[in-house]
């Protein structure tokens, strides 16, 4: 029944993971394209040098004289991140909530499988479709590569879709817990996408005010690092931080929800 669960989830998600990846793999190709106009622009690249500090900030640093600057940019400093971010936390709140709104838990719980079991199945479910997505943006950025020539070496294109995974994980798996912990899907939502927003800005703005600067590593985002992917320096503790912190997350949903009184 366990695999069936997953199976099911995979099913229910199928016709959104298609058009997340067409949406995904359509942005990616925009992004690539425009990279030669950029490339040629001088006057494009000092206008975003001129820019405010703090609007630099908030994209990654506006460096648009080189592919990798421009590709973070443009995209993965905030477009790309919120993209995974939005099918994450929605997979994470709805993914026992969800059960419970169509009256379909009792019938799950019917059955040998335990409530652990579900949420595990449920959680490797939504894994499953970010490493997805992941690929499909993998191959997106190889073949804008090839037609426009970034020059980006494939090791770093497969570092950063990776990456771009991994900072979704989190806050997937927060939106999992406080699902399960409440039974209310919009507040799982709601306090979510609120956290994300709050990091994202704490680590945009933490260089530039001294009060935020000692806690900037405490922000997702801070792990997360798409500049320092895309230059080739992609560190095993900042992934350990993201992989084991939605680990724990995960942990504690499973246990939430073998406490709570589920709704039939």
């Amino acid at each position: 029944m366990g695999a069936s669960v997953l199976a099911h989830t995979l099913r229910e998600r199928r016709r959104g993971l298609l058009g997340w990846a067409i949406g995904v793999a359509a942005l990616t190709a925009l992004i690539a394209v425009y990279w030669p106009s950029v490339r040629d622009s001088p006057d494009l690249q000092s206008f975003t040098r001129k820019l405010p500090e703090a609007m630099r900030a908030l994209v990654g640093g506006g460096d648009y004289a080189t592919a990798t600057g421009f590709l973070n940019a443009e995209l993965f400093a905030f477009m790309m991140p919120l993209l995974f971010l939005v099918v994450a936390i929605g997979m994470g709140a709805r993914a026992v909530v969800g059960e419970e709104d169509r009256g379909t838990i009792d019938l799950l719980l019917s059955t040998p499988l335990t409530r652990r079991r579900m949420v595990v199945e449920k959680a490797l479910g939504g894994v499953l479709v970010l490493l997805a997505l992941g690929l499909v943006l993998l191959a997106a950025l190889l073949l804008g590569d090839a037609v426009v020539g970034m020059g980006i070496p494939a090791a770093r294109l497969a570092a950063i879709s990776l990456a771009v995974v991994l900072i979704a994980l989190p806050f997937g798996a927060l939106a999992l817990l406080l699902g399960c912990a409440t039974g209310s899907h919009s507040l799982a939502l709601g306090v979510t996408s609120a956290a994300a927003v709050a990091a994202y800005m704490l680590n945009a703005l933490a260089p530039l005010i001294g009060s935020l600067a000692r806690w900037q590593d405490a922000s997702p985002f801070a792990w997360y690092a798409s500049g320092d992917v895309l230059a080739g320096r992609l560190t095993v503790a900042h992934t350990a931080l993201l992989i084991g912190t939605a680990l724990v997350l995960a942990a504690a949903a499973v246990a939430a929800v073998e406490r709570r009184d589920l709704r039939t």
